[in-house]
């Protein structure tokens, strides 16, 4: 495994896409090269700009921002990684 992890699928609702993450690659840097806008700050997981509804899907949650309860409908994508397929509402 990489240092950013195991390459995962991402739908994302509201555009309709489906993106292939690399691995080395960050959600976050997936989205914006698919075109689509992100909101985004610090990149290190602990700001909050950046996170997500999670619709479904597995995540490893590596950020230090989101409590507990939230991690089962959220994610952020500048340190968070899917586990095979996720869907997110963006």
């Amino acid at each position: 495994m990489s240092l950013f992890g195991e390459p995962f699928t991402v739908k994302t609702l509201k555009s309709g896409k489906t993106i292939e993450v690399a691995e080395g690659q960050t959600l976050l840097q997936a989205l914006l090269d698919a075109g689509i806008p992100m909101d985004y700050s610090c990149e290190g997981g602990v700001c909050g700009t950046c996170v997500v509804p999670l619709v479904s899907g597995e995540v490893e949650h590596m950020d230090e921002f989101l409590m507990d309860d939230e991690r089962e409908t959220q994610m952020t994508t500048c340190v968070s990684r899917g586990i095979g397929t996720i869907e997110i509402d963006v």
